[in-house]
């Protein structure tokens, strides 16, 4: 399956530069001005991301790992939406759940506000701006359930998991719906970390708190500590995606 369709539906494409910037690139370099202008970064998520996860979910379909689809923090969609082009082209029998408040982040326990990078209410999307989407790209609407993770999760988790997208942004988010997840995991099955960032392997300098989730990283290693799989590192330009495989 190509994989273009996730640079041409979004504006997810964002690394080549206008032909304005362009133009005042080779002015600069003329005058000897060490500036490059280029666009912005996605605020949410960007194209390297998404590859990403294209090619984890593709994995589990050619290795036909029984479950279905899920994505935990699924915001405005654009996750769900690659999520559900993929399972609709290749594997259509699986069915995809898409879960979210879509009121944006909760009230923050200690565990998360002393890393000082969100606040409630963070990230927030409705679901009427979910579905447009979808509509819009005449896409299949996945299940979608809307509520907090410890209202929604395990409870509405489908009985077999082959591939989970978690995003939860936080440290309490992510402790919460690791273990339940992993327990409906089909071995082969493929875990994504939304936003896993591991200085050890990776260090940049000047990266904010929002491309970094620390939260996210201290739950994931306290729950993968006595496991036998590990979390691999994905780079992905600003952000930084782990993985694990089930065994």
């Amino acid at each position: 399956m190509d994989n273009a369709f996730i640079a041409t539906t979004f504006d997810w494409d964002h690394r080549t530069p206008k032909s304005w910037q362009l133009f005042l690139n080779k002015v600069m370099r003329k005058l000897r001005i060490p500036v490059r202008l280029s666009p912005p970064p996605a605020d949410m998520a960007n194209v390297e991301a998404r590859m990403n996860l294209f090619h984890l979910l593709e994995q589990t379909v050619a290795n036909k790992v029984p479950g279905d689809v899920v994505d935990l923090g699924c915001n405005a969609g654009d996750s769900t939406i690659v999520m559900q082009r993929v399972i609709t082209t290749l594997a259509p029998e699986k069915q995809v759940h898409a879960f979210d408040s879509f009121e944006g982040l909760p009230e923050l326990s200690e565990n998360d506000s002393k890393d000082g990078v969100y606040g409630k209410g963070y990230m927030a999307a409705g679901l009427d701006q979910f579905t447009r989407k979808f509509e819009a790209l005449g896409l299949r609407m996945p299940h979608t359930h809307k509520g907090w993770f410890e209202e929604t999760v395990p409870k509405e988790l489908p009985e077999r998991i082959s591939f989970v997208l978690i995003d939860g942004d936080l440290y309490e988010s992510t402790r919460h719906v690791l273990p339940h997840v992993y327990a409906r995991m089909a071995p082969g099955a493929i875990g994504m970390i939304a936003v896993y960032y591991d200085e050890k392997i990776f260090p940049r300098k000047g990266v904010s708190g929002g491309y970094l989730s620390p939260g996210v990283k201290r739950a994931t290693d306290e729950f993968f500590r006595d496991k036998p799989e590990k979390v691999h590192v994905l780079y992905a330009n600003e952000y930084s995606n782990g993985y694990f495989r089930k065994l």
